[in-house]
């Protein structure tokens, strides 16, 4: 008996050498949340998901009024659709309608010409015979030329009618084409990101708002956790301080959860006394540091784990 009471401490001393070393830190998960809310400010008319539901990427979680999006986009392809049509009319020249009236003067003023020519010569013919008189003739020929001036300024007024616009002119209507376009596909997003969409899989961890009510930038709809997107908080006594740094590498550990490694990304400046969190008798006086750390390969761990860590190799 006394044999056995005697190898309790040499028994006591190797169970000691073979239990694990104690954690350098303990703390919890934190989950970095994405609060999804509109651009702009409008009434909710729709809340696609609920608190529980598995996202995938470019999911709607939420759709919002778009009347005056609607609007406002109808409006900017209305006034693209002006700015357009604008520019056809000054690379084209004149429409039809009124190339035709000038096709016409022209015609007419060429019939006059013609008549006037004729006109002219045979007065001049007579006149050389001394039939008509040298005034008649001479008013007969300038009234030829009267007329050949007419038909070669209708022939002009058509040649220009069939020219484009100026160059300075179609170039002022190309900018406001791009104008136009630039403005409608800028009321087409602003249309667009009325729906609130997920930028990558995860869970929705709770509906803040419900359809009828407002939402904004700074009010959101729904709170939802990507998949992964989690960090260790860890509190680090004082004198273990000096064996943490940005960039060390950590063992975690967990109830139920397979071990794993993050590496730590910032350290508090500040100590603090140990958080309600992970309060305890033995720690309720200690001063320790808050070091963030994040998992090095995707991560099955959830926000408020209780997690251990130690400095892994």
């Amino acid at each position: 008996m006394a044999d056995a009471l005697c190898s309790l401490p040499l028994i006591a001393a190797l169970l000691a050498r073979c239990a694990p070393p104690p954690p350098l830190a303990t703390g919890y998960v934190d989950g970095e949340y994405v609060q999804a809310a509109p651009l702009a400010t409008a009434r909710i008319a729709e809340v696609m998901v609920r608190r529980g539901d598995v996202l995938r990427a470019g999911q709607v979680l939420a759709r919002m009024d778009t009347a005056d999006a609607q609007g406002t986009l109808d409006g900017a392809e209305a006034r693209l659709l002006r700015a357009q049509s604008e520019l056809a009319d000054l690379s084209q020249g004149s429409r039809p309608e009124e190339l035709a009236a000038l096709e016409a003067a022209v015609t007419a003023a060429r019939t006059a010409a013609e008549q006037a020519r004729d006109d002219a010569a045979r007065e001049e013919s007579l006149s050389a015979r001394g039939v008509s008189s040298r005034s008649q003739s001479e008013t007969l020929r300038a009234a030829a030329d009267v007329a050949s001036a007419q038909l070669a300024q209708a022939e002009a007024r058509l040649a220009a009618a069939r020219l484009p616009a100026r160059a300075d002119r179609i170039a002022a209507a190309r900018a406001a084409v791009a104008e136009a376009e630039a403005a409608r596909d800028t009321a087409r997003w602003q249309l667009d990101q009325r729906s609130i969409r997920a930028d990558a899989p995860g869970i929705v961890s709770d509906n803040i708002r419900e359809p009828g009510e407002i939402a904004g930038p700074a009010a959101p709809v729904v709170s939802w956790l990507p998949d992964g997107a989690v960090r260790l908080r860890v509190y680090v006594p004082e004198p273990a301080l000096s064996s943490v740094s940005v960039g060390t590498r950590l063992a975690v550990s967990c109830d139920g959860c397979a071990p794993q490694t993050a590496r730590v990304t910032w350290i508090a400046d500040m100590a603090e006394f140990t958080p309600p969190v992970i309060y305890s008798r033995e720690s309720r006086q200690k001063l320790v540091y808050m070091v963030e750390a994040a998992p090095e390969a995707p991560s099955t761990l959830k926000p408020g784990q209780i997690v251990e860590v130690r400095t892994a190799p």
